[in-house]
């Protein structure tokens, strides 16, 4: 989930410069005797989060589409981006500023669906903390996941007039006891995981004040499927296709949450059920809202990338400006039955 450093983004260009010379290990567009293997990497641990891939799995909804897929999880060590650009992966999960600072170093990545309408990032402060404007954070201690992650708030406090060196910042880890502890009173945590867990601690309705990028114009839309450029313009049928059952992968999750969070389990046996359920409660609303409610399921607002761009400049995490349609690509998306994307009526969701 962090935003790639100048560093990354080198090594991005020099491994899309080494893919070039590997040949693609797919298949052509299968038969009906035949499956295409395809490997999906996730951006973290098999979770709620990526249900809908799990359930078009399970449910037999890739191999429909004669494809054979390989749910490949990430970590912190392990990039989406830099496999799926160096060619070991064919499609990737991950956050839309890592697209668009890829196409800032010329590396050609491409969107290919929008999951989350909004971003995934909250700022909360507890209640005995809570502020009337980001200017009443000048000179305290808040904790941000840097390398890049921090970005949404170095735009945040822009609109104040404000830049990083009026707080102290605290570099945080994943853990959320120091923000309980009281060592910062900002903290950086992700809506549908590290909130949860403050949430389940009593820190719950008033308790607790929750600032969000998009109060900002600051957000960076969360979870997009993304793959090389070349992908696909030598595999359109296979990108569609791949699409076609993530969608309603994410239809089954979203109408069905407690049969999807079965499914889940199965892949990932050490999650906690109740938990993985508001987890999935929470990723059900950054999915069906916004413009996936008029457009449908995986929608690309190119307004999305411009803001997203407009916050990696602010924030110096890129030096050159994008145009927001360079970063994606809908001809499959919008080759799609549109009852492949509609949201359906009963949905879970946390709005």
């Amino acid at each position: 989930m962090t935003i790639p450093s100048k560093k990354a983004a080198a090594i991005l260009v020099v491994a899309v410069a080494l893919a070039g010379v590997v040949m693609y290990r797919l298949a052509s567009t299968p038969t009906s005797h035949s499956l295409t293997n395809v490997s999906l990497r996730l951006e973290w641990y098999p979770q709620a989060q990526f249900c809908g891939y799990i359930a078009a799995k399970e449910l037999g909804y890739y191999r429909d589409d004669g494809i054979n897929i390989d749910l490949r999880p990430a970590g912190p060590d392990l990039k989406p981006q830099l496999t799926v650009a160096g060619g070991s992966d064919d499609i990737g999960i991950g956050v839309s500023n890592q697209v668009i600072s890829a196409e800032s170093n010329g590396v050609p990545l491409k969107i290919i669906a929008q999951m989350f309408q909004d971003s995934a990032n909250r700022y909360i402060l507890k209640s005995q903390n809570a502020i009337k404007s980001l200017k009443d954070l000048k000179g305290k201690k808040v904790g941000l996941w840097l390398g890049g992650d921090e970005a949404e708030f170095v735009a945040m406090l822009k609109t104040q007039g404000m830049t990083l060196k009026d707080v102290q910042v605290v570099p945080q880890g994943f853990s959320v006891a120091p923000f309980l502890e009281d060592q910062y009173v900002l903290s950086e945590v992700t809506a549908y995981n590290e909130l949860l867990e403050i949430q389940s601690t009593g820190y719950q309705g008033p308790k607790l004040q929750i600032l969000s990028p998009a109060d900002y114009n600051s957000a960076i839309v969360g979870d997009m499927v993304f793959t090389r450029e070349a992908f696909i313009q030598q595999h359109p049928d296979l990108v569609k296709r791949f699409l076609d059952a993530s969608m309603r992968g994410w239809q089954y999750c979203l109408a069905q949450p407690q049969a999807a969070i079965d499914l889940v389990l199965k892949e990932n046996p050490s999650l906690n059920r109740s938990q993985q359920i508001e987890q999935l409660r929470v990723v059900s609303g950054l999915i069906a809202s916004g413009g996936a409610v008029t457009h449908g399921l995986g929608y690309m607002d190119p307004q999305y990338y411009a803001t997203a761009t407009h916050v990696l400049l602010d924030s110096g995490q890129i030096s050159t400006s994008v145009s927001p349609q360079s970063v994606f690509d809908a001809t499959a998306w919008q080759a799609l039955s549109s009852s492949v994307t509609k949201v359906p009526a009963t949905t879970i969701t946390d709005r």
